[in-house]
């Protein structure tokens, strides 16, 4: 919403025949109030540019997650894993009943 290019109805305010200092707190209120939306605004774009910068963070904690455990399951299918190996191995063995 693009407030500096609408006029607004209390823009009249100044032809109505009230006194100038009532106008001056008048307008000195709204320009209080806009100060507050623009910070406003200023914070939900801050929110909104964090929010993004975390899913990207996420998303590349995510993928790096993935291809550990793609690369860990290539290393157990291609029997490069010693650790997976050994522990299958024993389970194996105890399974047999030769370990116990």
């Amino acid at each position: 919403m693009d407030n500096d290019n609408q006029a607004l109805t209390t823009d009249k305010l100044a032809t109505l025949p009230l006194d100038h200092d009532w106008y001056q707190k008048l307008a000195s209120n709204f320009e209080i109030i806009q100060q507050y939306l623009n910070r406003f605004d200023e914070l939900a774009g801050k929110i909104n540019s964090d929010r993004s910068q975390q899913s990207i963070d996420l998303n590349k904690r995510i993928t790096d997650m993935q291809q550990q455990i793609n690369d860990k399951i290539n290393r157990i299918t291609l029997g490069t894993d010693e650790d997976t190996i050994r522990l299958v191995v024993t389970a194996i063995l105890q399974e047999q009943g030769v370990i116990k």
